[in-house]
């Protein structure tokens, strides 16, 4: 990682955006642009800063030392700067037209006298740190808010060759960034392009909240690092004072950082502490080994600050670089090249209200409409000829003719991904054999109203299935959401380990292997929910349905013909009318794509569900008497600095008068592609009551142990080893009548099983566990299973 933020509609408030800042690059606004060189040898310059004094704004120019910047019109001042430069101060006039203006600096590296440094001394960079420690929170006291603009271009390049062939991706995106104390965070990305090759791929960029390496501790890639200015950082880092420099006329501390461990995820490198305020306002920094990101390799981050309002250093440019090996055959060495120049600083000022909100990342439904003439006068940091030429030539090739095979090649993946992920459109079970349809949702025929369409045929059961509805957005503010919905279709029993949106097509058709029980279901369904606060929803409904019992209908399977498919339980058929309410909380932020809401992604997070289902002749005309409670926990973080751990809790109760298809159900999951959360040793048994517990916990350490190791041909072994263990209780006391084809049952079970994992690195990833269970049950003692995780990036 997904109460709108502001009062009044977003869209609007974007186009508007938009169509500002079009007339700010043409009627009232001029571009400036140059390179900037070596006085003495006259070649650019890479990387130079360019700041319009007494505005907020600044700039880097590129590797090959071009810059432009875009100002109303008037009179400025620039400021052209390098660490290894003394600084040129240019007077220029802004019109509505294109400006060029080249600049010439001269080398110096300036000493302040009585400090310089010409050895590793330990003793004076120890020093510094020790006042930059103590000077933390006063740095950190001096903002209390901020904004910013920002632009962001990443490209993607392949190894083998040196030129614009080496390019097989560009984006770049136009950011607006806000921030508060201590820790409001929101972007909205404004405008993105990218090379045609991803015109089908949505690739979005972030700039994320600024890395304040005055913190104690740093979140990079999601794995917590030790920052250089921590109040326990001399325990982890040797530091070393390099030479002492004037940066725009503010003498500066350098300063090498050396990481005293590499079983800690530490830096190495160089930082810049400036004197008397003693900020962070360099880094140029890679990561030790203990630094572990599957595919990542030799990242290097560098951040160049500038000084605005004479107070506050903020980052000027950021960049990342790094390489990404796929150990897939076929695939080569790629390297990423990231860079994000904020610009248009704002301090310390009250954020309108309803800026922040859940939402911390946003993408303007506009943002990919905006033409070259947009962009021509917002690109803020040149491309340089290379990525000119890779743009044309993706370009090219993408609305090239395709040949046969690579059409082919195409449906075929197309193919593949609906069978596993669109189970609307296909899937395979044993009830209804294979099932084809069409499903459609449609966004624009009436404001805020979603509408569903789905239909489609069961060969083998021979059932015409069918599954319409809308739902309509009351309110945005208040996420008031009304739907109505109609279905005749099959449908699944609720389950605890697998959850609702598994597609068990897979394992079903290739080994006959699938958790759930299926049942008929024909009615209506009315709900309507609303935020109570942000991160809670309430949300009540009401059904009325019509419950059939329905047989297995096949034995198909590609491999395992000797083997039979389970049987399909029989239910209670009856006609269903029951109420329900559940609350909701997920700490999760949200985010806005193109106007559709997605959970942040994000591996610490926690989720907390209760519901209550009530249903009884007395209250409405009805088949089934019965009170359904149930309270669910997921929990996500990283433990202790050792790795990942996941639980889930469950529990559920009633009056003890379910019918089968309401029961509670702890499931085996499905087969080769099971989660980690699920139990290994229950064979392909499901255990079900009126009542029921479960708790099961992972704990994925990662490649801690072999990096912790420090041996040569252990600490770079390819593998990950995790814990896993889980318990349950069911109890069953419903009537005997309803226990016909379920032989499985007993009326009160408790289970428990433990193991290990050891598992390869993504993005094919594999998984072998190893478990006892510790029941005395007819399932296995010990089993031994792979499981599979594809492309998991």
């Amino acid at each position: 990682m997904k109460s709108d933020k502001r009062r009044i509609t977003l869209s609007l408030v974007l186009i508007c955006l938009a169509y500002l800042l079009i007339l700010s690059g043409t009627a009232s606004a001029g571009l400036i642009r140059g390179t900037v060189y070596d006085t003495d040898t006259g070649e650019p310059v890479p990387y130079a800063t360019v700041h319009a004094e007494l505005t907020g704004q600044s700039m880097a120019a590129n590797e090959a030392g071009e810059y432009r910047l875009k100002l109303k019109t008037g009179s400025y001042l620039l400021k052209f700067s390098h660490l290894a430069y003394h600084s040129e101060r240019t007077p220029i006039v802004i019109d509505d037209s294109v400006t060029v203006q080249d600049v010439y600096l001269k080398r110096a590296r300036i000493v302040v006298p009585g400090v310089k440094v010409y050895a590793r001394a330990y003793g004076p960079g120890q020093r510094i740190i020790l006042d930059a420690i103590a000077r933390k929170a006063e740095i950190l006291a001096r903002i209390h808010s901020y904004s910013f603009e920002a632009y962001v271009k990443m490209v993607l390049r392949k190894e083998g060759a040196d030129d614009s062939s080496s390019i097989v991706m560009i984006t770049e995106t136009q950011h607006e960034v806000y921030w508060e104390h201590p820790d409001k965070h929101k972007e909205v990305v404004t405008a993105q392009r990218q090379s045609a090759n991803l015109d089908h791929i949505e690739a979005y960029v972030s700039v994320g909240e600024i890395l304040n390496f005055n913190k104690s501790r740093l979140d990079i890639f999601g794995q917590e690092v030790v920052s250089p200015t921590a109040e326990d950082a001399l325990d982890y880092y040797n530091y070393y004072l390099l030479d002492t420099l004037y940066v725009d006329g503010h003498p500066v501390f350098l300063l090498e950082i050396e990481p005293k461990s590499q079983t800690t995820a530490l830096l190495a490198g160089e930082i810049m502490i400036a004197d008397s305020v003693y900020d962070v306002v360099g880094v140029d920094v890679e990561f030790n080994e203990a630094f572990d990101i599957e595919m990542l390799e030799d990242v290097r981050f560098i951040r160049k600050s500038e000084l605005f309002e004479g107070e506050f250093w903020m980052p000027i440019e950021i960049r990342l670089g790094c390489d990404v090996d796929i150990p897939i055959p076929g695939i080569p060495r790629l390297f990423v090249d990231y860079v994000a120049v904020p610009h248009q600083y704002h301090f310390n000022f009250d954020h309108p209200e309803g800026t922040f909100g859940e939402y911390v990342y946003e993408v303007a439904e506009e943002a990919f409409d905006l033409d070259s003439s947009y962009w021509n006068a917002s690109q803020l940091v040149p491309l340089t000829t290379e990525e000119i030429g890779g743009y044309k030539r993706l370009d090219s090739i993408a609305h090239a003719p395709k040949p046969l095979w690579v059409k082919g090649l195409t449906l075929t993946g197309g193919v593949m991904a609906v069978a596993v992920g669109e189970p609307e459109i296909f899937h395979f079970n044993r009830v209804e054999g294979t099932y084809l349809g069409a499903a459609f949702e449609l966004d624009k025929l009436i404001p805020l109203t979603v509408l569903k369409v789905a239909s489609g045929y069961a060969f083998t059961g021979e059932y015409w299935q069918h599954d319409y509805g809308f739902t309509s957005t009351l309110s945005q503010r208040r996420k008031l959401k009304f739907n109505f919905g109609y279905h005749d279709k099959i449908t699944r029993r609720p389950t605890i380990v697998s959850g609702s949106d598994d597609n068990p097509t897979v394992s079903a058709a290739l080994d006959k292997v699938d958790p759930f029980d299926y049942y008929l279901e024909k009615g209506f369904d009315i709900g309507i929910g609303t935020k109570l606060l942000n991160h809670v929803l309430l949300t009540g409904g009401y059904r009325d349905h019509d419950h059939y019992s329905v047989p297995k209908a096949t034995e198909f399977s590609l491999f395992r013909n000797s083997k039979k498919h389970r049987p399909n339980p029989s239910i209670e058929d009856g006609k269903l009318r029951a109420v329900s309410l559940s609350l909701n909380y997920d700490s999760r932020m949200l985010m806005k794509l193109k106007g559709k809401e997605v959970k942040e992604w994000t591996d610490r997070y926690t989720v907390l569900e209760a519901g209550f289902e009530y249903a009884s002749p007395g209250f409405i005309d009805n088949d089934f008497d019965y009170r359904r409670y149930y309270v669910q926990l997921y929990r996500s973080q990283r433990t202790l600095g050792i790795g990942e751990t996941r639980m889930r809790f469950y529990a559920g109760s009633s009056d003890k008068t379910l019918p089968p298809q309401r029961w509670f159900t702890v499931d085996f999951g499905h087969g080769i592609l099971f989660g980690d959360m699920s139990f290994k040793t229950l064979g392909e048994s499901n255990f079900s009551g009126d009542r029921a517990v479960m708790v099961y916990v992972f704990h994925d350490f990662g490649r801690y142990f072999f990096r912790k190791s420090g041996l040569p041909l252990i600490k770079h072994i390819p593998l990950s080893l995790g814990l896993f263990g889980g318990v349950f209780w069911t109890e069953f006391s419903c009537e005997s009548s309803r226990l016909d084809g379920v032989a499985a049952l007993v009326t009160e079970e408790a289970y428990r099983e433990i193991g290990f994992q050891i598992g390869s690195i993504p993005p094919l990833s594999f998984q072998l566990n190893f478990t006892w269970q510790l029941s005395d049950y007819y399932t296995r003692d010990f089993t031994f299973s792979v499981g599979m995780d594809l492309f998991q990036f």
